[in-house]
């Protein structure tokens, strides 16, 4: 739908324009001064304003230059009764999109908004390209034919149909963003942007003006308006990356977009109102966060409506092989003759995979530039964490039981350590992430009895 401003204080003319507009679905807010169109755009977001260049209090290319600073993004149609080519020249200097002479028939004015808001969208389109170049690679397809990956495949079909949230869960590396991406591309917002944040990714302030953008003069270096990514994901699809690092300040002004659609740019009064997909993703115990009062309650209740349980390699190592030629493929640059060892296979099959396919996707990455013209991939081409976590993860896997005999603190922290150690094949970053400390604090732990 699209959402037009009309500024001009000939009433006849303005109120036969809006009845006309609406009744081809369009949103329609009227001014009659300069004053009242000001108002208007410091509270309501728009896509296309159609202004008369002469109005009682100020003229209209005054007022142009104006309402481009309050919102860069809506684009201006100037209507005129009073034609002349200065007149038509300096309104597009001004940043107008088109100039058209009074009276206009109603056929040309539709034609000429709906034009202009085509060009907004492209402009936004062209934004968000900007933004996601970094996650390009991430559109690859979900690989897979194992029964669990089919009937995640099953889901986001029924999925795509929808606009309810999605909470996907699954550890580091499962692929939770690619399932994101797969149900937005079913979907009938698949012609719309797809943005995508990393709530763990920033700090705080910089997380909260991407989501939310932010008016000049916001904070200090806020020089110029800026689109926050919500407004950019408007018709299309919002994804959370691991929303369970998100700050509760921030919860809480989510948790308001997701109820009312509604939200403000930092250091705006003015109301925003999108319709947009949400799709959320964490690798933590959200029920666990909101007990231990880290996540809103209401928050994960609101999200809690379709949860996607992605499994992890280890779950689903049937997958393994296929997951190989789809990499050897991908990074190969088109060496499709590449091929796995025997050996090699099953040191993958027994291996743990703490990383999920991301690691897997990078150990292939790795070995195909070491094994060089060589057909095969060998044990030789793996990096050597993975031969020795091998060992430790299917040969001598440690055990952590509680019992009834009382232990001091110190010792029972030094053996769940040494068993989260094992679990994770001596990978130091995952066990400082399991444990809920930074790698810092681990090595310090590790090395205290040295």
């Amino acid at each position: 739908m699209i959402n037009v401003l009309i500024i001009d204080d000939e009433r006849r003319l303005v109120e036969a324009y809006e009845i006309k507009l609406s009744e081809e679905k369009m949103t329609v807010q009227v001014a009659y001064t300069g004053r009242e169109a000001l108002t208007r755009v410091k509270k309501t977001s728009f896509d296309v304003c159609v202004l008369d260049i002469r109005l009682p209090d100020m003229e209209g290319t005054d007022l142009l230059n104006k309402l481009k600073e309050v919102q860069p993004m809506m684009e201006v149609v100037m209507l005129t009764g009073y034609a002349s080519l200065e007149t038509a020249i300096n309104s597009m200097k001004a940043g107008a999109y088109d100039y058209l002479t009074k009276p206009c028939e109603f056929s040309q004015l539709k034609k000429v908004i709906v034009k202009a808001y085509e060009k907004k969208s492209l402009q936004e389109k062209n934004l968000i390209l900007q933004e996601q170049l970094d996650r390009a690679s991430t559109k690859n397809e979900f690989v897979g034919a194992s029964p669990l990956v089919k009937h995640i495949i099953k889901q986001v079909s029924l999925l795509a149909n929808s606009s309810v949230p999605v909470l996907i869960l699954g550890e580091t590396g499962t692929g939770k963003e690619l399932i994101a991406r797969a149900i937005h591309n079913l979907s009938a917002r698949s012609g719309n942007p797809f943005v995508a944040i990393n709530s763990s990714a920033l700090q705080e302030s910089i997380l909260e003006s991407e989501i939310f953008g932010y008016k000049r003069g916001a904070f200090t270096g806020a020089d110029a308006d800026k689109m926050g990514l919500l407004e950019v994901a408007n018709k299309g699809t919002f994804f959370f990356d691991e929303i369970g690092d998100m700050s509760l300040g921030i919860q809480s002004k989510i948790l308001r977009v997701l109820e009312t659609g509604v939200f403000r740019r930092l250091g705006d009064t003015r109301e925003i109102k999108i319709d947009t997909r949400y799709i959320c993703a964490t690798n933590k115990n959200l029920q666990r966060e909101v007990v231990e009062k880290t996540f809103r309650k209401d928050l994960f209740y609101r999200l809690n409506t379709f949860v996607l349980n992605l499994p992890s390699l280890r779950q689903r190592k049937e997958d393994i092989a296929l997951l190989c030629e789809h990499f050897i493929r991908k990074f190969g640059k088109g060496c499709t003759n590449k091929r796995i060892s025997k050996a090699t296979m099953e040191e993958f099959k027994q291996y743990g995979w703490p990383g999920n396919v991301r690691e897997l996707a990078n150990v292939i990455e790795r070995a195909l530039l070491i094994s060089g013209n060589r057909e095969e991939i060998i044990l030789e081409d793996l990096p050597q964490e993975i031969l020795c976590g091998q060992k430790v993860l299917i040969t001598n896997t440690p055990t952590f039981e509680l019992t009834s005999e009382i232990v001091n603190l110190y010792e029972l922290q030094t053996k769940y350590i040494r068993y989260v150690t094992g679990l994770t094949g001596h990978n130091k970053s995952e066990v400082a992430r399991r444990l809920g400390i930074s790698r810092c604090k681990l090595y310090q732990w590790l090395n205290r009895d040295k």
